[in-house]
């Protein structure tokens, strides 16, 4: 698959890296229409995982500060056979992902992880025929991750709805922006090869 506009930040290139580490075969080519994107070139492998470590040697993944690829990756790896450990800097160390552990344990997974944070070792077993629920009131990301690796992984995911600072509902989770985009993306991507043109991230303005 060609991945064309993709914003060539911290958080891309670390989930190049780590795929890379993985076994992929990932390419990166400057984009003439932008100086800050790159076109990627990924060649898949049916769901498969090349790369995994063993208990006593875990394949280390390091993220640096990139939440995205964290959580992205947590999920992606319980698709593996092997042990996986994922770190990032201190930062990424004291940034949310209990409820994606949690649910990843629901769909029967091996998680280790002192604090429910980073570092964390995740045994991958392979797809799981399983349900599991996942709450986004910390992050949407939660939820993508799941979503990005269900069908590989045969699992049923169940989005708790969103609660205000309070504790009151304030909207189903499928109404969540990002949860919504990401259902749309799967449905919308080549899952057979060809090109993806990624849209602009608008939610960058919102910084300024």
């Amino acid at each position: 698959v060609r991945l064309e506009g993709a914003l060539w930040s911290e958080d891309t290139q670390a989930m190049v890296e780590c795929l890379r580490r993985l076994g992929f075969d990932v390419s990166v080519y400057p984009d003439p229409l932008e100086a800050s994107n790159r076109l990627l070139a990924v060649k898949g492998l049916g769901g498969k995982i090349p790369m995994a470590g063993t208990e006593a040697s875990p394949l280390e993944l390091f993220v640096e500060n990139a939440g995205t690829a964290a959580r992205f990756l947590s999920a992606f790896v319980c698709l593996g056979k092997g042990v996986y450990r994922l770190s990032g800097i201190d930062r990424m160390h004291e940034r949310p992902q209990a409820a994606l552990f949690v649910a990843l344990r629901e769909l029967g997974y091996r998680i280790e992880s002192d604090t429910d944070k980073l570092p964390v070792t995740i045994h991958g077993s392979g797809p799981l025929p399983n349900e599991c629920n996942v709450s986004i009131n910390e992050s949407s990301q939660f939820a993508s991750a799941l979503l990005l690796c269900a069908q590989r992984g045969d699992w049923r995911v169940k989005i708790n709805d969103q609660v205000d600072r309070g504790g009151n509902d304030t909207s189903p989770a499928e109404n969540s922006p990002y949860v919504a985009m990401t259902q749309e993306l799967i449905g919308a991507f080549p899952k057979k090869g060809g090109t993806f043109q990624i849209e602009p991230d608008a939610s960058s303005g919102s910084y300024f």
